[in-house]
């Protein structure tokens, strides 16, 4: 922040009009017009993350001596809400809808959609009940008309649904779901990180656990796992996973897959005790699952002849705003079938339900069990691309998501029993507390409730 802040204070001073007669010169020029409103959408950005992190942090616009800096106060959340929606409107309409057609083609760049996706997305934690105690309808209001203005618009700003498969992968920046990520060049960190114990080099990493997995639905009726397998299962006799949402082969990997898919390490999977990827072997999964999603099947990471792949991280995606529309759109009318802004949440949920690579039963709730199923959808849906932690904190249902986590247990003789990790939940860890170091440095900072 302090450097784009510094940017914009100098940017005036710049002169290239010596290099007019270089052949990069309208390009420089069609750059430094833009440079500003960028940037003043990455303040807008770090400013969302901070909010969405601590609640009240200082507002910052100048560039300050260290006296300042040691002596600003927090502003309000909602001052800070408002700050980032005032930004938007005055910059996204001086920035491309896509830099595809500009003088130099580029992908990547902050743009008009990343914009209004950063609006939409401000709007809809600000009127979430960590922020909203009071259920203002006038916030959800709001929340639901930004994420519409993307809806309505995607088409036309060339914006649309893809594959579940085909938002992670080597062409994923490409991909016309997705309105702003992180481009990564071709490495095979990550699947190194995540590869199951016992394939070369894999260290296990991020594993899904077995609540993860229960609250995947079936396609012929809509059941969950947990509600079909309320028990112990013998995997001898039956396959659970049979039948579940597409999402779940697509997120997570499970005994008996052939995993990695690349040729050279591709091989069955045992997560059952004492199997090839499992327990006793140090570092094995402890939920009994290992994660798919995001990971490249086609990285090798032998000793020899590795295969790299380019990754890309999800920060907005088409997908996010007909969610974030149906939860501020049944909030702002109190229904899920409420069509007032010309769509009803369910209609808006169900158009992600029903694409053609995943075709699971509609959504027809309301009320309790709606919200429900709700926050069972957009965990489903976006698992492992950051917004579980901060939905439930927003939501302030930590007491609920948080505390325990059911992990699956697989004995040699294929026996699947969940056990249950407790863990502390307190509801100060909705906000992040404000560090020591920097109390100590500015003492009027104060500190978060509970903390």
């Amino acid at each position: 922040i302090a450097e784009v802040c510094m940017y914009l204070e100098k940017i005036h001073q710049t002169d290239i009009s010596e290099w007019e007669h270089n052949s990069n010169y309208e390009i420089w020029v069609d750059q430094m017009e833009k440079f500003p409103y960028e940037l003043r959408f990455l303040r807008a950005y770090f400013y969302f993350e901070l909010f969405k992190t601590y609640g009240d942090v200082p507002l910052v616009t100048t560039t300050l001596t260290n006296a300042q800096a040691n002596n600003v106060v927090r502003t309000p959340a909602a001052d800070i809400v408002k700050f980032i929606v005032d930004e938007i409107d005055e910059i996204a309409p001086h920035l491309p809808i896509s830099y595809a057609t500009e003088n130099n083609a580029e992908f990547g760049r902050a743009n008009r959609v990343a914009a209004y996706a950063l609006k939409a997305r401000t709007l809809l934690y600000a009127a979430s009940p960590l922020h909203n105690p009071g259920n203002d309808k006038a916030k959800w209001d709001a929340a639901a008309q930004a994420s519409k203005f993307i809806i309505d618009n995607a088409k036309e700003w060339g914006l649309t649904l893809s594959k579940y498969a085909d938002l992670w992968g080597e062409n994923a920046f490409f991909n016309a779901e997705l309105i702003f990520g992180i481009g990564r060049g071709a490495s095979n960190t990550f699947e190194m990180a995540h590869y199951p114990i016992g394939v070369e080099n894999g260290s296990s990493g991020t594993c899904p656990s077995q609540s993860l997995v229960d609250q995947y639905e079936y396609q012929d009726n809509g059941q969950t796992f947990a509600q079909r397998y309320p028990g112990s299962i013998d995997l001898n006799t039956v396959n659970p996973y049979e039948g579940l949402d597409p999402r779940f082969a697509l997120t997570v990997v499970k005994n008996g897959d052939e995993w990695p898919s690349n040729g050279s390490q591709k091989k069955v999977i045992e997560t059952f005790a004492g199997g090839f990827n499992a327990s006793p072997k140090y570092g094995a999964t402890p939920t009994g699952y290992y994660l798919r999603k995001y990971v490249d099947g086609a990285a090798v990471t032998t000793a020899d002849n590795q295969v790299t792949r380019k990754h890309t991280w999800i920060i907005f995606r088409l997908a996010e705003f007909y969610l974030n529309y149906a939860e501020a759109v049944f909030n702002a009318t109190g229904s899920a079938n409420d069509a007032t802004y010309g769509m009803s949440a369910n209609d808006a949920i169900n158009v992600l339900r029903t694409r053609a690579d995943i075709a699971m039963p509609k959504f027809t709730e309301d009320g309790a069990a709606w919200v429900e199923r709700y926050e069972r959808e957009r965990l489903v849906e976006f698992a492992f691309e950051n917004h579980r932690f901060w939905d439930v904190r927003r939501w302030k249902k930590g007491d609920k998501y948080f505390k325990t986590v059911q992990v699956a247990n697989i004995s040699s003789n294929l026996q699947l029993t969940r056990s249950t990790v407790t863990r502390q939940w307190d509801e100060k860890y909705n906000l992040y507390p404000i560090s020591q170091t920097e109390n100590k440095k500015n003492p009027a900072l104060g500190q978060n409730p509970g903390w």
